[in-house]
């Protein structure tokens, strides 16, 4: 429902502000979780009973991120329950989940560990050969947290998902798996206080691997094909505090990441790229008077490849807030933000064998800087907000028109071009009685020009969505339950391939549109307590009327009632 935030059903694909699908980063309690998503586009990103928060960034950064240019999105896992064990068993229509929480020492370490696993692959044999899912999902993720000191915290984390997809091969019917996505991270964190110096210390690794089944995708072959990432971190962020008048932040980075690129020709191999990464980075927030704040900061990057050209990159970062009156906020906030891998998917699914490539083979760093203004006024059970903003963006890539990319030429294949985005947004929530109210509306601009066409000046992006509207309303008919409506319209994205699914000509490149989006989705909620057990009940139904985008359509959810209308149900228990 935010304005400028254009996502598919779970969000996995989305939009942030004219920015592309690639230019949005996902923090795992920091640890950066490579193409995240799933096979089903209902099942979200992670098992949301052992999720904490959320913290979700875009126009200004706080001067720690750095990595992708259109948004963070920071998701914190809990802790596990100190005092005493808990349990919580749910079950939903994509899949089903457990989680244990509690201590190992009372009060001082505690455990949490969390299951899920797709389950209606399970029916596959009961339907028939166009209706079967073909894929399975199963993540985890487990947390210790220690209590070293009533100021002293230790945590690890572990973190691993797979999704894949099998269908039978015809020469002798044997069921394997044809495409395959693995995520994992792990972490070790300290963090301290000492008065008013406090520091935070953490060693991770994170890694994404695209296996393909080559005989599915290029005739005359056999065996499998893989892409991925490997990140090993170490950082180190200190922090000073003095009353609520002055707060400073710095810390530092290294990186050490291994890029496996698929190239591909006459013979299709695997090349290893090692990059080392350096940041810095300085932080002020001072308030000047109780109306009267400003943040400024620096993020300073060395990215240097070990067989490639390096990259040095300054990213300041201002927020300056004032108060005219106890009800009203005016701000002001500046990001400029620097990305160094690029990704370009050319079909429905991820594989190996798209466009990944880090700030090498003459592929330089993307950049932005984005400007935004606006104004907050709080109501006695709500607000609204109205901001403009301006983000330029700078060494964009596309695909060539009248183009299919057959070996690893990828020059001859792609243009490097600049664009722009530019918006005014609005956004409105409000409580009274029994009732709740979202709402959101954006208009918005993208544009992107191209040396290699300068017969067609600026174009609309991919990601150029001029109209966006979004909205729930919420009515609690009981102390236990309530029932929401809400819903989406959003004109039409660029398209990219044709009706047949061939490249479009020159001519016609970035000259049409898929039709207007909308849908509205109802949903109802049950709670209901036993002592300290706690019982969830949500039933709801996805696209009641509607026209959602063929993005939203290609959910791999075997039940479909008329009109891509989609049932959707979900029980938990917590004991």
């Amino acid at each position: 429902i935010l304005p400028g935030v254009t996502s598919s059903l779970a969000g996995q694909n989305f939009m942030v502000d004219g920015g592309g699908y690639d230019e949005n980063q996902l923090l795992l309690d920091g640890v950066p979780v490579f193409h995240p998503g799933h096979f089903s586009s209902l099942l979200p990103v992670f098992n949301g009973d052992a999720v904490k928060n959320m913290i979700f960034h875009k126009g200004f950064f706080p001067t720690p991120l750095e990595g992708r240019i259109s948004s963070v999105t920071e998701v914190n896992l809990k802790e596990g329950n100190k005092k005493e064990h808990v349990r919580t068993l749910t079950l939903d229509m994509p899949a089903a989940s457990v989680m244990l929480e509690g201590p190992i020492i009372k009060n001082k370490l505690s455990y949490m560990v969390g299951a899920r696993r797709s389950w209606l692959d399970f029916f596959d044999s009961l339907l028939s050969e166009e209706n079967r899912l073909n894929h399975s999902t199963y993540d985890y993720n487990a947390k210790l947290s220690y209590n070293l000191s009533p100021v002293t915290t230790m945590n690890f984390l572990a973190y691993g998902a797979r999704d894949d997809f099998h269908l039978p091969i015809e020469e002798n019917g044997e069921n394997v798996s044809v495409l395959r996505w693995d995520n994992q991270a792990y972490q070790l964190s300290f963090a301290t206080q000492k008065g008013r110096l406090g520091n935070s210390t953490a060693v991770f690794y994170s890694a994404h691997t695209n296996r393909a089944y080559m005989g599915e995708i290029k005739e005359d072959t056999d065996g499998y094909i893989h892409s991925g990432i490997k990140s090993l971190n170490v950082t180190t962020d200190f922090s000073y505090s003095l009353e609520n008048l002055y707060h400073a932040r710095w810390g530092v980075k290294y990186a050490y990441e291994v890029y496996d690129l698929v190239s591909q020709g006459e013979e299709m191999r695997v090349r290893h790229e090692p990059v080392n990464q350096v940041s810095v980075y300085y932080d002020n927030l001072l308030r000047i008077s109780p109306e009267f704040s400003v943040q400024v900061g620096v993020h300073g990057v060395a990215y240097c490849p070990e067989h490639h050209r390096s990259y040095y990159s300054i990213q300041p970062r201002l927020s300056v807030k004032y108060f005219p009156s106890e009800r009203n906020l005016l701000y002001l906030n500046f990001s400029k933000m620097e990305q160094f891998y690029h990704f370009l998917r050319f079909d429905s699914f991820s594989l190996p064998t798209d466009f990944r490539m880090p700030s090498i083979d003459g592929f330089k760093p993307r950049s932005s800087e984005h400007y935004e203004m606006g104004w907050k006024h709080f109501m006695d059970s709500g607000q609204c907000e109205v901001s403009v903003y301006y983000k330029t963006r700078r060494n964009v890539l596309a695909l060539r028109p009248d183009t299919w990319v057959e070996d690893e030429s990828w020059q001859k294949y792609l243009m490097v071009g600049n664009g722009d985005s530019y918006g005014v947004k609005g956004y409105l929530y409000q409580h009274w009685k029994r009732w709740s109210l979202q709402l959101s509306y954006a208009y918005s601009r993208s544009r992107e020009w191209f040396g290699a066409l300068p017969e067609k000046g600026k174009v609309p992006s991919l990601y150029d969505v001029p109209h966006q509207l979004g909205g729930a309303l919420s009515y609690q008919l009981t102390t236990r339950s309530s029932f929401s409506v809400g819903g989406m319209l959003r004109s039409g994205k660029v398209r990219f391939l044709n009706e047949d699914y061939e490249p479009l000509s020159v001519e016609d490149f970035r000259e049409k549109r898929e039709p207007l989006n909308y849908r509205v989705d109802v949903g109802y909620s049950y709670r209901k307590s036993f002592g300290e057990k706690l019982l969830l009940l949500r039933l709801g139904v996805y696209n009641v009327v509607g026209n959602p985008s063929e993005e939203d359509i290609l959910s791999f959810y075997s039940v479909h009632w008329r009109g891509n209308c989609l049932p959707y149900g979900s029980i938990s228990f917590k004991f």
